[in-house]
C-alpha cells in the first residue's frame, strides 16, 4: 500500500514485531508515488540550477580586486546559506527520489547510517542559517555599534550553525540500521529496510528524540526568526517616529539605510518562505508521530504533496536572493 519510506518504515516496524506480513503486502511503488518522483528530480534540477548560479555569480562578484575589500557580512551568510540549500538539494531529493523508486533498501548498513547522518545534518543547516542571518540583521538594526566594533560575530554563528548541525544529526549514526523480512522458517524473504526500529529501549526515548528534532529543526529556528523580525520592526517603528527624515530613503546621499531595509526585506521573506514551505510536512509528521494508523486515512497524493512542499524551500531562496538584488 505504501510508497514512501516514511510509510516503509512503518511496515518494517511490523515486520520485527512479528505481525504477518506476505510478500504481496509490501510497499509498492503506486501512481502517486512515480509523480512524487517525478516531481522530486523536477525540482531537484531548479534548486540545483538556482543555488549553483547564485553561488557562481556572489563567487564572481568577490574575485573583482575593487569588490574585494567590500565584501558585506550579509553577503557572507548568504553565501553559507546558499551552500547549505545545496547540501539539502543534492543529498535529500536524490535520496528521496531513489528511495520511492527502490521502495526498499539496497545499500547496505554503513550507507543507512552515513545518508541517514548526512540527509539531517543537511537539513539543520539551512534552518540553522536561517537563524544566524535573522540574528545578524537584527542586531545591525538594533545594535549598530556592537556589530561594527565586533567583525569577528559573524564568522562566530557561522561556525557555530555548522557545528550543531553535525553534532545534532550525529544520533542518526546509531539509532539507524538495516532490517530484514524473514518468515516463519527465518528464512529472509528478500525485503529490507533502514529504519530506526528496536534503536530506543522505551518508546519515550524515541518521542523525546522525534521531539528534540522537531523542535531544533523548526520550532525554535521560526520563533527567533519572528522575535529577531519583531525587535526590527519595533525599532524602526519607533526611529520613524522620533524622525521621520531618518528613514528617508529617496535622493539620499547615504545609501546604508537603503541597503538595511533591503536586505530586512529579504530576510522577511526567507522566513517567510521557510515558515510556508516546511510547515504542511511538519504538520504531517506530527499527526503521524500521534497518530500512526493516519497512513490509511490520508490518501497517497495528499501525503507525497506534503512531502514535496518542503522541497520548495531550497528553490525559492535563490528567487529571493535575485529579486532583492535587482
Amino acid at each position: 500500500m505504501a510508497s514512501s519510506p516514511e510509510q516503509n518504515e512503518n511496515h518494517c516496524s511490523a515486520i520485527n514485531s512479528s505481525i504477518p506480513l506476505t510478500p504481496g503486502s509490501l510497499p509498492t511503488l503506486t501512481l502517486s508515488g512515480k509523480i512524487r518522483v517525478t516531481v522530486t528530480f523536477f525540482l531537484f534540477l531548479l534548486s540545483t540550477i538556482f543555488n549553483t548560479s547564485f553561488l557562481l555569480k556572489l563567487q564572481n562578484w568577490t574575485q573583482r580586486k575593487e569588490n574585494r575589500k567590500k565584501l558585506s557580512r550579509m553577503k557572507v551568510l548568504l553565501k553559507h546559506l546558499t551552500l547549505a540549500n545545496l547540501l539539502e538539494t543534492l543529498i535529500v531529493m536524490p535520496l528521496d527520489g531513489m528511495w520511492n523508486i527502490t521502495v526498499q533498501w539496497y545499500a547496505g548498513e554503513l550507507l543507512c547510517k552515513v545518508l541517514s547522518y548526512l540527509k539531517l545534518f543537511s537539513m539543520y543547516a539551512p534552518a540553522f542559517m536561517m537563524v544566524v542571518i535573522s540574528l545578524d540583521r537584527s542586531l545591525a538594526i538594533t545594535r549598530p555599534l556592537a556589530v561594527k566594533s565586533n567583525s569577528k560575530l559573524g564568522q562566530f554563528m557561522i561556525g557555530l550553525a555548522w557545528l550543531l548541525s553535525s553534532i545534532f544529526a550525529g544520533p542518526q549514526l546509531y539509532i539507524f540500521g538495516m532490517i530484514h523480512l524473514v518468515d516463519d522458517s527465518g528464512q529472509t524473504e528478500g525485503f529490507s529496510q533502514c529504519v530506526t526500529h528496536c534503536s530506543f529501549p522505551q518508546w519515550w526515548h524515541q518521542a523525546f528524540y522525534n521531539f528534540f528534532t522537531f523542535s531544533c529543526l523548526f520550532i525554535i529556528p521560526l520563533l527567533i526568526m519572528v522575535i529577531c523580525n519583531a525587535k526590527i520592526i519595533f525599532t524602526l517603528t519607533n526611529v520613524l517616529h522620533q524622525d521621520p527624515h531618518k528613514l528617508q530613503l529617496n535622493q539620499s546621499k547615504n545609501n546604508i539605510p537603503r541597503a538595511r531595509l533591503r536586505t530586512l526585506k529579504m530576510t522577511v521573506a526567507f522566513a517567510t518562505s521557510f515558515t510556508v514551505c516546511w510547515t504542511p510536512y511538519y504538520v504531517l509528521g506530527i499527526w503521524y508521530w500521534f497518530d500512526p494508523d493516519m497512513v490509511n486515512r490520508v490518501s497517497d497524493p495528499v501525503n507525497h504533496f506534503f512531502f514535496l512542499f518542503a522541497f520548495l524551500n531550497p528553490c525559492f531562496d535563490p528567487l529571493i536572493y535575485g529579486y532583492f538584488s535587482l
